[in-house]
């Protein structure tokens, strides 16, 4: 066995699309070769697939295959028909090697099939192209006249090497060879490699890191010696180092520094910025910004050439952003709003102004869920009001990540209570899966408000995410939207915010889309407990649904879960599936265990019953079927009995459809 090596060369690769781009490749090679254990490695200029100790050997499966029927396959005379000759010649087989074999209730002709006898490397060589063209780049580019080939960059070389051996493999025009490129600057354009283990040592003689997570702890600690050296703190926007970390196939640290003029604009502004822009780390100093930053530069800084260029640069982009934020001041947002009609979210939804007239009603019905005073319903009003008036500002046009920040900043330096200006920044959070939650009270409101929104407008018109797309971001919304209800204990129904919009086909689509972010959401309390919960129970009321599954995936472990399962599984075992009925009429109950368990019910129906409290209910069950015939002769009281056992199993589905949950799972 030896070592496997294929290096895709590329001109310059967005930073953004190397890492899926490997996990994508690893993952067709892996199936293609059957192996799971593929090392990658990428930079911006190569994506590289590392197989220690690859078996080439080529395997034969066998295969059964089944032709017409025996009795249809010889005459009187035991002479193949022209159904089994057809057969025979179609498998290069001759009437020797056939059997007799069943499927399904008949018998028929069979043949034993070898396949295969051709190694892992041909096939790759076969479906190389095919790996390639799979790679879900955002954009992919077409560099030469052939309309099939397509990449995110042009390809300039492949390296494959089995070993010592040259694999031949193509792209478009490209075909495989023993060369591959140094790095840019610090390494030989071409570089011969002999061998697999010879092409990682001249990589590294000729200034490629080619390991992201060695070069990844390189920037980490160039940057943690800079911090020793400035006394200072490297602030680490998000994302900011992983993309830096695909941009250099060597990092050097360079750090230059910016007029203190500057420092008057809002911190983030000045974070924003430098990453945004130009890929910068700021750095902070007794939690104050300073007047320094650092650049990540994929070339040796012998001169103070490059550093002086990054200089250049920022103080350009940062005189734009002073500008703009002493432009935006001489403006307060109250005024920007009736400006906000101008600004269309959707042509079937309407401009931001509408919006903003949708957020006040649905925050009221919160407002009113919640039971909020006066003074805090006042701060609600004004900050729903402003919401979205920075989008009118020059910051935000420019930099629009930065929307709801500029309008706090904005808020408190015009006067502004300090609540109203937090929401006003708290209504995005959370945008991913682990940024914090709005930590104050109105904050939150408005972002569930915001979220709920976007969901119920885009809903509403069928603008729906489909597959991988989600232009609006509705995925991100409800995630946001249960992280919050859930943080909160906000046990809010969106069907009483979705009076206030119409829906052209009701809001199935909606319950659906919801129901399978709460089942990702909650997959770690077990997928059949999160099924049986989400089928009795509304996911358009997301915090009701969370504490279900949350306290029946804690029941399932207790022993008194035995007796709930069984007291239902008696009970929708003998109901008919269709049984609709539900009336109890009590004067045609007559055995004393159906009247007891009759007044146990009516009392548990005034309330939604614990799960202790159906648990409960096994026994008086048990004594109903031990001592009470359910089919009585007499329709009236057979009837009455079924209902009896109807208002039961409806009384288990206020919680969940406990036939949904595993049974191997009890214990």
């Amino acid at each position: 066995m030896k070592d496997l090596l294929i290096e895709i060369g590329t001109e310059e690769l967005p930073a953004g699309v190397v890492e899926p781009a490997l996990e994508h490749l690893a993952g067709s090679l892996g199936e293609l070769l059957r192996t799971d254990r593929i090392n990658t490695y990428g930079t911006p200029r190569r994506l590289v697939l590392h197989i220690e100790n690859f078996s080439n050997e080529a395997k034969q499966e066998e295969e059964v295959v089944f032709g017409p029927p025996w009795k249809a396959a010889f005459t009187e005379e035991g002479k193949p028909t022209k159904a089994l000759e057809g057969f025979l010649k179609k498998h290069s087989a001759d009437p020797s090697q056939v059997f007799k074999a069943s499927k399904g209730k008949g018998e028929y002709v069979a043949l034993k099939i070898v396949k295969g006898g051709v190694s892992p490397l041909e096939t790759l060589r076969e479906r190389f192209e095919d790996i390639l063209l799979t790679i879900p780049f955002p954009k992919r580019m077409r560099w030469t006249s052939s309309k099939k080939h397509t990449f995110s960059r042009p390809i300039r070389w492949i390296l494959a090497l089995y070993g010592e051996e040259l694999i031949d493999l193509s792209f478009g025009e490209v075909r495989s060879d023993r060369k591959t490129k140094g790095h840019r600057f610090l390494g030989k354009e071409w570089i011969e490699v002999s061998s697999v283990q010879d092409y990682f040592k001249k990589l590294e003689e000729n200034g490629v890191l080619l390991d992201q997570r060695a070069r990844r702890e390189k920037i980490e600690s160039l940057l943690q010696e800079i911090e020793r050296d400035l006394s200072a703190k490297v602030i680490y926007p998000e994302g900011l180092l992983d993309e830096v970390n695909y941009l250099v196939e060597y990092p050097f640290a360079v750090v230059g520094s910016f007029e203190e003029k500057f420092l008057e604009l809002p911190d983030m502004v000045i974070i924003t910025v430098s990453a945004h822009h130009q890929r910068f780390f700021c750095l902070s100093r007794e939690g104050k910004l300073i007047n320094k930053f650092v650049g990540i530069s994929n070339n040796q800084p012998k001169t103070d050439h490059i550093r002086r260029g990054y200089e250049k640069l920022i103080k350009a982009r940062l005189e734009d952003a002073l500008f703009f934020y002493k432009e935006d001041l001489k403006t307060p947002l109250e005024k920007l709003v009736p400006k906000l009609s101008q600004v269309l979210v959707h042509p079937k939804i309407g401009s931001m102004l509408d919006k903003v007239e949708r957020l006040k009603r649905i925050s009221s019905v919160i407002a009113d869920k919640l039971a909020l005073g006066e003074e805090e319903r006042n701060k609600l009003e004004r900050a729903v009001y402003l919401s979205k008036a920075d989008l009118l500002t020059n910051m935000v046009k420019e930099l629009d990540e930065l929307q709801g920040y500029m309008g706090y900043v904005y808020a408190l330096k015009q006067g502004e209570e300090e609540e109203v200006a937090r929401a006003i920044y708290e209504q995005y959070k959370p945008k991913t899966q682990e940024e914090e939650l709005p930590k104050s009270l109105i904050g939150a409101i408005l972002s569930v408000s915001d979220k709920s929104d976007d969901l119920l407008s885009f809903f509403s018109v069928g603008e729906i995410p489909k597959g991988g797309s989600d232009p609006y971001g509705l995925r991100r919304s409800a995630f946001g939207l249960i992280r919050i209800l859930e943080d909160r204990a906000w046990d809010i129904d969106l069907r009483d915010l979705a009076k206030h919009y119409e829906f052209t086909e009701g809001t199935s689509q909606l319950e659906s889309f919801l129901a399978q972010r709460l089942e990702s959401y909650l997959d770690s309390y077990g997928y059949d407990i999160v099924r049986a919960v989400l089928s009795t129970n509304s996911p358009l009321r997301p915090y009701r649904v969370i504490e279900k599954v949350k306290e029946l995936a804690k029941f399932r472990d207790r022993k008194e879960f035995t007796d709930l399962y069984e007291a239902y599984r008696r009970v929708a075992k003998i109901l008919p599936r269709e049984w609709e009925k539900e009336e109890v009429k009590e004067e045609l109950l007559k055995e004393k265990a159906e009247i007891e368990l009759w007044e146990r019910v009516k009392d548990l129906e005034k309330r939604e019953p614990s799960l202790e409290e159906l648990a409960s209910l096994r026994d008086p069950i048990d004594r109903l079927f031990d001592e009470v015939l359910i089919m009585d002769k007499d329709k009236n009281v057979k009837d009455n009995r079924l209902s009896l056992l109807k208002r039961i199993k409806l009384l288990f589905n206020t919680y969940a459809d406990f036939s949904e949950v595993t049974i191997q799972e009890v214990k």
